[in-house]
C-alpha cells in the first residue's frame, strides 16, 4: 500500500506541475482538481499508513524547529485567515487564505515528500511545461500577423498565462533553470535543448511587452554572473545593448523613464498610503480586499484618479500589499520570509557552485531573486499560476537545502 501511495503522489504532482501553466486558472478543467486528489491521498496516507504517520510527525518536528522559511510562511497564511475579522468581504479573504494554503501545500510536498530522483523529474516536466507554452506564444505571434497587427502595447500576447505581464514573470522563473542547465550539463542534446529554450524564453519576454520581466532579464543576468563567475559580468553587458537594438524592447526599457506612465503607478502608492494610515496600519484591511476599498478612496481623494478604466488588484509592491492588508505584522512576516529565503539559499548556493554534478541551485536562486526584483514595482503575489510556478521553485531549493543539511 505504501508504494502505491508513494507512486500516486508522484505521478499526481507531476501532471499537475505539467497542466497548471497551461489550463485556465479556475472552473472545471483547471488544475485544481489534481489538489484535491492530491491531498485526498495524503489524508488517507495519514490515516491508513503508520509510516506515513510517523513521517508526518516528523516532518511538522524539524519544520516546526528547523524551517525558518516554512513557519514564515505558515505564520502568513494563519494571519490571512486572521484577516477575514478586518475584511469588507470575507468570502474573498476565505477563499483566497485557501488558495494560499494549497501553494503551501505543494511547497511541502516537494519539500519533504519527494526523494532527489522525483525532485529532478520534477524540474525536468517543470522545464517542458515551459517550452510548450512558448510554442503556444509563437503560434500567437504569427496569428496576430496574420490578422494584420504587430506585437506592440495594443497587441501583448499572454499565451496560456492569461495575462501579459503574467507571462513575463513565468518566463523569469523559468528562463535562468535552463541557463544554469545550458552552463552545467555536459550532454550535448541537451545544451541544444536549453539553448533553443533559452531563446524561446527571451522571446516570451519580449512579445510580453512586460517592462518589469526586462528589467528583471538585465539584473538577473547581472547577479547570475557575478554568483557564477564574475568573469561572465563583460558578456552581461550585452544582454541590456541588444535588448536596446530590438525596437519593441528598446520602447518599453524608455517606457521606465516616462514619467507620465509612472504617475499612474506613484498615485497608486500614495493612495495605498492613506489606506494604511486610516486605521489599518496596524491589522490591514484584508486579504486580497484592496481592490474592494481601491473606489471607496478614491472618491475620497479624487486627486489621485488616474483614469476610468483602471481599478488595480493591488498596490503594485508586494511589501504595500502586505502592509495594507495585513498590517505591520504581515509586513513584518514577508520581510522574513524574504530575507531567511535568501541568507540560506545563498549559503546553498555557495556550498553547490563548484560541484561537478549538475546542481540547478543557482538558476533556481536567481529566480527567486528575479521574480522579487519584479515585485518591487509591480505585484505578482497573486496570479494563481504564477504563484504555483513561485513556490514550485521554492519548494526545490527548500528540497536542496533540507538535504544538503543532512549530509
Amino acid at each position: 500500500m505504501i508504494k502505491f501511495y508513494e507512486k500516486s503522489t508522484y505521478i499526481l504532482i507531476l501532471l499537475f506541475v505539467f497542466l497548471f501553466p497551461i489550463l485556465p486558472s479556475y472552473g472545471i478543467f483547471s488544475t485544481d482538481i489534481l489538489i484535491y486528489t492530491l491531498l485526498l491521498i495524503q489524508i488517507l496516507g495519514i490515516i491508513f499508513i503508520s509510516e506515513e504517520r510517523k513521517s508526518l510527525l516528523l516532518n511538522l518536528k524539524n519544520i516546526i524547529l528547523k524551517d525558518k522559511i516554512f513557519i514564515t510562511l505558515i505564520l502568513l497564511n494563519i494571519l490571512m485567515y486572521l484577516s477575514m475579522f478586518r475584511a469588507f468581504n470575507k468570502y474573498v479573504t476565505i477563499t483566497n487564505s485557501i488558495r494560499f494554503s494549497m501553494y503551501l501545500f505543494i511547497f511541502y510536498i516537494i519539500s519533504y515528500k519527494l526523494k532527489k530522483s522525483s525532485i529532478n523529474n520534477v524540474i525536468i516536466v517543470f522545464l517542458s511545461s515551459s517550452i510548450f507554452i512558448s510554442l503556444i506564444t509563437i503560434f500567437q505571434v504569427i496569428y496576430t500577423k496574420i490578422m494584420g497587427s504587430n506585437v506592440d502595447m495594443e497587441h501583448r500576447i499572454a499565451s496560456t498565462l492569461e495575462n501579459p505581464n503574467n507571462l513575463g514573470a513565468y518566463s523569469i522563473i523559468v528562463l535562468f533553470i535552463f541557463i544554469n542547465y545550458l552552463i552545467k550539463t555536459k550532454n550535448k542534446k541537451m545544451k541544444i535543448i536549453s539553448s533553443i529554450a533559452t531563446l524561446l524564453l527571451l522571446f516570451n519576454i519580449i512579445v510580453s511587452q512586460s517592462r518589469n520581466a526586462l528589467l528583471a532579464l538585465i539584473l538577473g543576468i547581472f547577479i547570475f554572473a557575478i554568483l557564477y563567475n564574475k568573469r561572465f559580468l563583460l558578456y552581461s553587458i550585452f544582454v541590456p545593448i541588444i535588448l536596446f537594438i530590438i525596437p519593441q524592447t528598446r520602447g518599453r526599457l524608455f517606457a521606465v523613464l516616462d514619467m507620465n506612465q509612472n504617475d499612474s503607478r506613484l498615485k497608486i502608492w500614495k493612495l495605498t498610503e492613506i489606506m494604511i494610515n486610516n486605521n489599518n496600519r496596524l491589522f490591514g484591511l484584508g486579504y486580497e480586499n484592496y481592490s474592494l476599498n481601491y473606489k471607496s478612496y478614491l472618491d475620497s481623494n479624487p486627486s489621485y484618479f488616474v483614469r476610468e478604466s483602471l481599478l488595480p488588484l493591488h498596490p503594485h509592491n508586494a511589501i504595500l500589499k502586505f502592509q495594507v492588508e495585513l498590517g505591520i505584522f504581515g509586513t513584518i512576516l514577508f520581510i522574513l520570509f524574504i530575507i531567511f529565503s535568501i541568507w540560506y539559499f545563498y549559503k546553498l548556493v555557495k556550498y553547490k557552485i563548484n560541484s561537478d554534478s549538475l546542481d540547478l541551485s543557482l538558476g533556481l536562486f536567481v529566480s527567486f531573486i528575479s521574480f522579487q526584483i519584479m515585485n518591487i514595482i509591480d505585484c505578482y503575489y497573486g496570479p494563481i499560476k504564477i504563484m504555483y510556478s513561485f513556490f514550485i521553485i521554492l519548494g526545490i531549493l527548500n528540497s536542496n537545502l533540507l538535504k544538503s543539511k543532512n549530509t
